[in-house]
């Protein structure tokens, strides 16, 4: 394993960067920041465990509560004018490889996209609530499909109905993945990275809130989007490592998402 390091730390470093910018500020990013051998390094001042010493230049965290205007701040003040285009495109060979799986298996004429999983417990709506969704769905006349990672597939089988759900979970790359996301009617989400690849591509999306605060980590730009657990989110940015926190998502309704989820359809693609 140090092997691998030492060989990816050189290939890093032969890359030959100019400028390289860490965004979490953390020891591990805070090393290959150092590693980089980039003439100028971003970093925060209040980088945590000692982070900040992997940077050349250093800025005081400011802006907020968004995560995503916080991070272009950081660029705004070393002097680089940040661009606000969060659209995400497909590379076309997964578009077309995308469209084949799409064709086979029934949802070429369109579908809503479920990703009922996540890695945190707490950030899970109960399974119990993705099928009844799915149900319902179906029943209006929709086709559903159900995606995960391969270490997810409990996850997903746990969230399927009875009925014609194609399950997608363990079958496509990450680029096949991105082209199902663009080719949905509209994605229903745990607060994951199916939000923001949503967000991303333009996509009709309800993304689940319940254990950390939308207005921070939501999706960019698309507040009206976000379907969260009733009263304020919790103080703790990291509370949805307590599986404990996992009762919030009860506290989120299908009747609620299925509302939320129409007035998405009916405003359509953002692009």
């Amino acid at each position: 394993m140090l092997a691998d390091v030492r060989r990816f730390m050189g290939q890093l470093r032969g890359a030959g960067y100019g400028l390289a910018v860490d965004l979490q500020g953390l020891f591990r990013s805070g090393f290959f920041l150092r590693g980089s051998g980039a003439a100028r390094r971003l970093g925060w001042s209040d980088a945590r465990e000692f982070a900040w010493l992997g940077a050349s230049e250093r800025h005081a965290r400011r802006g907020g509560p968004d995560a995503t205007e916080i991070m272009l701040a950081l660029l705004e003040d070393a002097g680089i004018p940040p661009v606000r285009d969060a659209r995400v495109h497909v590379p076309p060979p997964a578009v077309e490889s995308w469209r084949r799986r799409a064709s086979r298996q029934g949802l070429a004429e369109g579908f809503i996209l479920l990703a009922p999983t996540s890695r945190w417990a707490a950030k899970r709506w109960p399974a119990n609530r993705w099928r009844e969704l799915a149900a319902a769905l179906l029943a209006d006349g929709h086709r559903v499909a159900l995606v995960g990672a391969p270490s997810e597939r409990a996850q997903v089988a746990a969230a399927m109905p009875q009925g014609s759900v194609v399950n997608l979970c363990g079958e496509l790359t990450l680029a096949e993945w991105l082209a199902a996301i663009a080719d949905a009617r509209a994605v229903v989400a745990n607060d994951s990275a199916a939000v923001h690849a949503a967000a991303g591509l333009g996509r009709p999306l309800v993304g689940l809130y319940a254990t950390t605060d939308p207005a921070a980590v939501g999706p960019y730009g698309r507040p009206e989007s976000v379907e969260a657990a009733p009263g304020p989110p919790p103080r703790d940015p990291h509370a949805y490592r307590d599986d404990r926190m996992q009762s919030r998502m009860h506290a989120i309704g299908v009747d609620a998402v299925r509302t939320r989820l129409q007035a998405e359809l009916d405003r359509g693609p953002r692009w």
